[in-house]
């Protein structure tokens, strides 16, 4: 479920912020010193750093369902709120601010996520998914605390909280691992699933929201 929600944010950051993907990149990573000193090129960081239960909307109405003469209770979706800092990287600072100021229209412009709009299991939310963009009122998190805990500087930037159903009765099947390392390169022993040296390259593989994960080869059937 974060990882269509990111996904879903990603596109309406490309789409209503008009961010060109080959120019800026986005990115839900920890924003710490060692994520900042690996940057290239402008970024647009969105990451989720709190998730606790929105009490407010809690809804302990029961559903039964009734089979013959069989009958399921169940409760309401719990409704969970998912807390993103968002802040932008770049070489120059009137180059941050630009594209800070551009999400923070894209994402104002939207007050809630149509669910036939969104990515993967978000699809089947029974309500749309709200979104508050920078209002820190109704919480108690302190930034400058955040900030502290990142080993980095602190950066302009704002907080997003988006409301998503959680269903504890949904049995959800869908791979732990979403990326996949496929090793190519010649084997003198591929029984023992090693690589000669030299000529060794590993390929990083993610699947597009609704595919699974590629499995690696198996080196066994690597020609020697």
């Amino acid at each position: 479920m974060l990882y269509d929600l990111n996904k879903t944010l990603e596109k309406l950051l490309v789409q209503q912020g008009n961010i060109t993907p080959n120019q800026i990149d986005i990115s839900f990573e920890q924003p710490n010193g060692q994520w900042s000193a690996r940057l290239s090129r402008p970024t647009l960081n969105c990451w989720c750093f709190d998730l606790r239960e929105n009490l407010k909307l809690r809804n302990m109405e029961m559903t039964t369902n009734r089979n013959g003469t069989q009958g399921r209770t169940t409760l309401a979706p719990r409704r969970m709120d998912l807390m993103y800092l968002v802040t932008a990287w770049a070489s120059k600072i009137e180059d941050e601010h630009q594209l800070l100021w551009r999400a923070l229209a894209a994402l104002k412009r939207t007050s809630s996520l149509e669910t036939r709009e969104c990515e993967g299991l978000l699809r089947y939310q029974t309500r749309d998914v709200p979104l508050l963009v920078a209002d820190t009122s109704n919480t108690t998190i302190n930034l400058v605390d955040l900030w502290g805990v990142l080993d980095n500087q602190m950066r302009l930037g704002f907080t997003l909280t988006a409301t998503v159903e959680l269903d504890v009765e949904l049995s959800i099947e869908a791979p732990l691992v979403l990326e996949a390392t496929i090793r190519l390169g010649s084997s003198d022993d591929p029984s023992q699933h090693l690589l000669n040296e030299g000529g060794r390259e590993e390929l990083k593989i993610k699947p597009k929201p609704g595919q699974t994960p590629p499995s690696a080869p198996d080196d066994s059937q690597k020609p020697k």
